[in-house]
């Protein structure tokens, strides 16, 4: 059992009503979980009716009560079936949102929330499974970082949860705060500041104030650790940080002026045939400790360690980095690590090596990719799908254009391109190398023509783009192609 309907009620600040034609005590009613789709609803869960620009739930009373529902939760009470228990309240997504800082607060387990312009969902997995080493950890799913996602993610956390890691996503100014103040995280994570959503928040000074509103909802003592490599955020993390709380520093490039009481450092970075290899160090106070196994992943690039950092400073805030054993099962698993599917992962088929991050694109992301696609692809014909980096507004020229400049630094063979700053990725390209071989494509549909006429047994394939290109079916229909 979750909760009693009683409360519920409390918790979201609801009217109680029956249609049952009998008084009905709320304490008597159990709920063993929280639903809000009637496709999936469980015998004896609370049936939560959200509303969005495309989908109502009231018309879902009926069948969520059918279907075993204990009660529901409406806005609307003249919706409320004939048999059925509700609660009644204002806005049912602010309902689900204080659920979930209940259920958070009952549990009494550790939460853990990351942010940041690119690499929270890498660094949330990453920080998953290394916790999972010798913690009961739930996390956030597939891209549940909104106020919807992320409530569920913790109304779904099993009973016995130890840690709950949470992502939080934004598309503007104060977003993240009214996440944060839900889930309450006794440790956040900013992992970077870049250009993502820049359209809407206009400048990068405003991207940092929306990232770091994470730091509203810390527990009293919770500590946030951000990527300290990026001086600027972390000055203004120590400057603002609430009196109450503590800032700790991540990072891969050493910096022993660093001012606070904890610092996860990166030391003996070395390059290797298959990625980089590298140590991890604590300094507390001034008192240094090694992370005594010999670490590596199988990518290029100090965004990739600092993911790695960030888990092993949430494990060593966890408690599990005390033994040599933990640390040797903490190294198999960032050793272990692989690209996902869509952000950076490499398959070898039988006739290409083929490269798909074509989940979502930034500068930021653009120039990881190139990084480690130069590297991986050595001994083959390198060629190159974009597309375009979507929802940087005014921006957007000029970062396609130092995009194309960032491409043509690397050694690469064909780059084909779509997308409506085609030219400008273009224009920036031959600044740098005029005899670069660049294809201006129409659509993602004329990129995929033009690959198939122009790709040969042993090249090597990057596809990158923002989300709405649709370039992830693309790079699937190469890995079966090479395959065939």
């Amino acid at each position: 059992m979750m909760f009693t309907l009683e409360e519920v009620k409390k918790a979201v600040g609801g009217k109680l009503v029956s249609k049952t034609g009998e008084n009905v005590f709320a304490t008597s009613i159990d709920v063993t979980g929280v639903s809000t789709d009637t496709r999936t609803i469980q015998k004896g869960e609370l049936f939560i009716a959200l509303q969005g620009e495309n989908f109502d739930g009231n018309k879902f009373l009926s069948k969520a009560m059918e279907l075993g529902a204990c009660a529901v939760v409406t806005n609307d009470e003249q919706a409320v079936p004939d048999g059925a228990i509700a609660i009644i309240v204002s806005d049912t997504v602010r309902a689900l949102g204080l659920l979930a800082n209940h259920y958070r607060f009952k549990l009494g387990c550790k939460v853990i929330a990351v942010t940041g312009s690119v690499g929270k969902t890498s660094t949330r997995t990453m920080i998953t499974e290394v916790l999972k080493t010798g913690l009961k950890v739930h996390s956030t799913t597939a891209n549940n970082n909104n106020e919807i996602g992320m409530s569920k993610t913790i109304l779904s956390a099993p009973e016995d949860s130890e840690v709950i890691v949470v992502e939080m996503g934004m598309r503007g100014l104060g977003q993240i705060s009214y996440l944060t103040k839900i889930a309450r995280p006794d440790i956040a994570i900013i992992t970077n500041i870049g250009y993502s959503h820049i359209e809407i928040l206009e400048s990068k000074d405003n991207i940092m104030k929306a990232k770091m509103e994470i730091c509203e909802g810390l527990t009293d003592g919770g500590i946030v650790a951000v990527n300290s490599d990026d001086r600027k955020l972390f000055d203004t993390c120590v400057k603002e940080l609430p009196i109450n709380n503590f800032i700790a520093g991540i990072q891969v490039r050493e910096d022993d002026d660093l001012p606070c009481p904890l610092v996860v450092s990166a030391c003996n970075v070395k390059e290797t045939d298959s990625g980089m290899s590298f140590g991890a160090s604590l300094n507390r106070m001034g008192e240094r400790s090694e992370f005594t196994v010999p670490l590596s992943i199988g990518t290029y690039g100090e965004s990739y360690i600092r993911n790695a950092l960030f888990a092993i400073f949430c494990a060593y805030m966890t408690g599990i980095t005390k033994t040599p054993e933990m640390q040797q099962k903490i190294a198999k698993v960032i050793n272990d690590r692989s690209a996902m599917d869509g952000r950076g992962a490499i398959t070898e088929t039988a006739k290409y090596l083929v490269m798909n991050d074509a989940y979502n694109a930034s500068p930021e992301s653009m120039e990881n990719a190139f990084l480690n696609f130069s590297k991986k692809a050595k001994g083959h014909r390198k060629v190159l799908a974009l597309g375009g980096m979507l929802e940087l507004g005014k921006f957007a020229p000029g970062l396609h254009e130092l995009t194309g400049k960032s491409c043509a630094s690397y050694d690469f063979d064909r780059v084909f391109v779509t997308g409506d700053n085609a030219d400008d990725f273009i224009r920036g390209a031959h600044m740098v190398d005029m005899k670069l071989e660049i294809v201006k494509c129409k659509d993602t549909d004329d990129v995929k023509r033009r690959l198939e006429e122009y790709v040969r047994d042993g090249d090597a394939l990057l596809f990158k783009a923002s989300h709405g290109f649709g370039f992830e079916k693309v790079a699937k229909s190469f890995i079966e192609k090479g395959n065939a």
